[in-house]
């Protein structure tokens, strides 16, 4: 069968490679005059009667990225089709090849450059969980080289979006696969560190954390048992680089970095990079939700989806945040400091840090008039959100939300009996 010469509005150069599931080509895009490489799908891969179903989820996935991840370190996607005949994926063209090369014991990077390489990923991934993406397939054939100093991120196919509902849990290249991915447990960012910490382990040994006979030998290794330290089969690594490695591949979620920000610092530490670099600001914001106990019982993934809709601002003291009989529909999380709850300029509660406000008008769906007044007596830092964005949360964020609220509910018409009672008696 020859070889098209155009696909849609992209005119064929070359093959660039090969596999089970797709073909790539360097293409010239007539309109946007450029070359991009050309994700070309087969047909049978997409319409296989047991896996095509999955196989189509996975490329809408990849398509609906198109446009949302702008990073320096992450292969831009420029536009997608799926179609009964012809299916392909239009990216941005990087042509030094992958770091697979880099991963055997002769052909080894230089220390500092693994380092610097290790770190623009973990910034790359840091700006995909905020976007709500995971990865899900970090791997050496999935990390490109634009030139000696820029490495990109490919290939997001196998990613999940984290306000998607999501069963499958275990997709990955199983040499990289981490022990919940194994096990078929719910992916977090912390999967994504874990297979970045493989990646890292070959490039700085050139060899596998593990040496398994068969499939089933490798999944019960990486469930199971502890990797080879590095300094024995590189006896000029530093204990420090070593012992980053080693962090990022603990089989307890718990025990490895909490967060991308932890990961990249202690490599900006070793390759004086500057820390800033990574988005400081959304993990403390993500650090601050998890220790509140409102959102207690939300995952990860969950409370990421909410700082993605989420808008939050400092209030200075004394400032007035809600007047009584004024209409409005958005809510408000404290997050930190205090708040006084009038009425008539008679005081009827002090809210502090993880207590909520406004959620009337997001449970009657509807603006409605504010039934008090809310002044921060301290600097206050808060969360605000409307209930256009809550509804655009996955079904068990808005579930979660909607138990909290309850609960809430409950509570204060507690308060108010007892007020109540105390008045009359």
């Amino acid at each position: 069968m020859s070889q098209p010469t155009q696909i849609g509005k992209y005119r064929l150069i070359r093959k660039l490679g090969q596999g089970a599931t797709s073909e790539v080509y360097l293409s010239h895009d007539i309109f946007a005059d450029r070359e991009v490489a050309l994700k070309v799908f087969k047909q049978e891969f997409l319409d296989d009667p047991k896996s095509g179903k999955q196989n189509r989820k996975q490329l809408e996935t990849e398509a609906a990225l198109a446009g949302k991840l702008i990073h320096p370190h992450i292969v831009t996607t420029y536009d997608a089709t799926i179609g009964d005949k012809t299916s392909y994926i239009a990216m941005e063209y990087v042509p030094g090849g992958t770091l697979e090369k880099h991963i055997n014991p002769d052909n080894l990077l230089p220390l500092d450059r693994v380092v610097e390489y290790i770190f623009k990923c973990c910034r790359a991934l840091n700006y995909a969980q905020f976007k709500g993406v995971i990865h899900r397939d970090i791997k050496p054939a999935n990390l490109l080289l634009a030139s000696p100093e820029i490495i990109k991120i490919s290939d997001l196919g196998a990613a999940i979006r984290m306000d998607a509902e999501q069963t499958q849990s275990n997709v990955g290249s199983p040499n990289y696969m981490s022990p919940e991915q194994v096990k078929g447990d719910e992916v977090t960012h912390q999967t994504d560190i874990y297979s970045l910490g493989v990646v890292m382990y070959r490039l700085l040994t050139g060899h596998s954390p593990y040496n398994a006979k068969n499939l089933a030998h490798l999944y019960q290794q990486i469930m199971h048992e502890s990797p080879p330290l590095p300094t024995l089969m590189r006896k000029d690594l530093p204990p420090q680089l070593e012992r980053i490695v080693m962090l990022a591949l603990q089989k307890e979620r718990s025990e490895r970095f909490a967060t991308w920000r932890d990961f990249g610092n202690e490599l900006a530490e070793l390759g004086h990079f500057e820390k800033g670099d990574l988005e400081i600001n959304e993990n403390e914001k993500f650090t601050s939700l998890r220790k509140l106990e409102l959102f207690q019982d939300f995952s990860d993934i969950e409370l990421w989806e909410i700082l993605r809709v989420g808008e939050w601002y400092k209030q200075p003291e004394k400032t007035v945040l809600l007047r009584e009989e004024e209409m409005g529909d958005e809510f408000y999380v404290l997050i930190d400091g205090g708040v006084n709850v009038t009425r008539n300029g008679r005081l009827l509660n002090a809210l502090n840090s993880g207590d909520c406000f406004g959620e009337m008008s997001y449970i009657s769906r509807k603006p409605m008039p504010r039934s008090a007044t809310i002044t921060a007596n301290t600097e206050a830092t808060l969360m605000k959100m409307q209930p256009s964005q809550l509804i655009q949360l996955s079904d068990r964020c808005q579930l979660h939300f909607n138990q909290v609220f309850l609960y809430i509910l409950a509570d204060r018409l507690r308060m108010a009996d007892e007020r109540f009672a105390k008045q009359i008696s």
